[in-house]
């Protein structure tokens, strides 16, 4: 069970949500500002709790309400798979420096204590994850609507990072240039794991259909060949242990 929330937890731990587009940081002192932190609690009800807990995080959100919690949280929940009962409870988008603000914000509140007064009773297993958004490949621009979200989880091989982020760069150029008609948002895990996201938003499963234009044919339009295109595909390929994929649903009834 805990092997699966985990994989769970990865998933969403690189999620996207709503997000201004700015443009990457000139040096040190920017990248603490730059606000591409997300922040993602996984949990998971005892057995039999699920209503309990949706009943008492409701009141732990009216709490952090009462008290000006200067994050907003989303909650999401797989549709498909062996662990639909698992709540995602994530907060974007932070500055590195923002974490020693929410920090204070968290103590003075005492929403820590809350939680344990009132939710911890019904919960059989918790965890926290953090990842890192790569603005500068991603088209998500503030604003966007949602009711589903599809995400791409990839584990990475060791000694990758340096190809994998020039082929993202073509795959994600050439989806910009030619109006994929998509938005989508990168995410890296900072949490010690090889990992990334691909996340794409829709507000129905029809959204969900394969486009007409599939993305290989995009991208040898873009390329100006098919064989280019293959080359860049079987490149991109080769930069994972795995890739999976699953849809989750955002449960706007129980996010702040």
């Amino acid at each position: 069970m805990t092997t699966k929330i985990k994989v769970i937890s990865f998933y969403f731990s690189l999620f996207i949500l709503l997000l201004s587009w700015t443009s990457m940081p000139a040096n040190a002192e920017d990248k603490k500002l730059e606000k591409n932190i997300s922040n993602a609690w996984v949990f998971v009800p005892k057995a039999g709790q699920s209503a309990d807990f949706e009943k008492a995080f409701k009141k732990h959100i009216a709490y952090r309400k009462s008290k000006d919690d200067p994050r907003t949280w989303s909650v999401y929940q797989a549709d498909m798979g062996s662990n639909m009962n698992t709540y995602i409870v994530r907060s974007c988008c932070d500055s590195w420096s923002d974490l020693d603000d929410y920090r204070q914000w968290n103590t003075k509140s005492k929403a820590s204590e809350n939680w344990g007064e009132n939710v911890s009773k019904h919960i059989a297993h918790f965890e926290r994850n953090r990842s890192e958004g790569d603005l500068k490949n991603s088209n998500w621009p503030a604003g966007v609507k949602y009711k589903y979200v599809g995400v791409t989880s990839y584990k990475l091989k060791l000694g990758h990072f340096e190809a994998l982020a020039k082929d993202k760069k073509i795959i994600s150029d050439a989806a910009k240039k030619e109006n994929w008609p998509y938005n989508w948002y990168w995410n890296d895990s900072v949490n010690g794991k090889l990992a990334m996201s691909l996340a794409i938003p829709y507000m129905n499963y029809g959204e969900m259909a394969p486009p007409e234009i599939k993305f290989s044919a995009m991208l040898a339009k873009h390329l100006g060949s098919k064989e280019k295109a293959k080359k860049v595909l079987k490149r991109w390929s080769s930069h994972f242990k795995s890739i999976s994929y699953n849809v989750y649903v955002l449960r706007e009834d129980l996010s702040m």
